[in-house]
């Protein structure tokens, strides 16, 4: 990586090992977990704003009617593929949290 990288210093590995004494983080560490979660929380209402506005501008050009999209209700070919793929990524996150949990 290049030093304008965003991620320079970061070990994309160090999230898969664990210490000697079990833990895969320090409890010095607990703080930086802490400024991840916000920063993950912040990136997350930056999607949730993005697509409100959307949703808004799609309404005003008569794409879809108000309310449209939080009235929709899948069919079931895509509510099996909403499921999937919300038991695969809570599993993947769980993976890393919690090894020996399964969803």
């Amino acid at each position: 990586m290049n030093d304008m990288s965003p991620n320079r210093g970061i070990d994309p590995g160090a999230a898969s090992r664990v210490t000697k004494s079990g833990s895969m983080l320090a409890p010095s560490q607990i703080d930086d977990v802490a400024n991840a979660l916000l920063v993950m929380a912040r990136e997350l209402w930056v999607v949730k704003d993005r697509q409100r506005v959307l949703e808004a501008l799609l309404a005003e050009a008569g794409v879809v009617a108000p309310g449209a999209v939080a009235d929709h209700q899948p069919d079931a070919a895509l509510a099996a593929e909403l499921a999937t793929e919300r038991t695969r990524y809570t599993q993947a996150i769980l993976d890393v949290l919690c090894p020996d949990v399964k969803a």
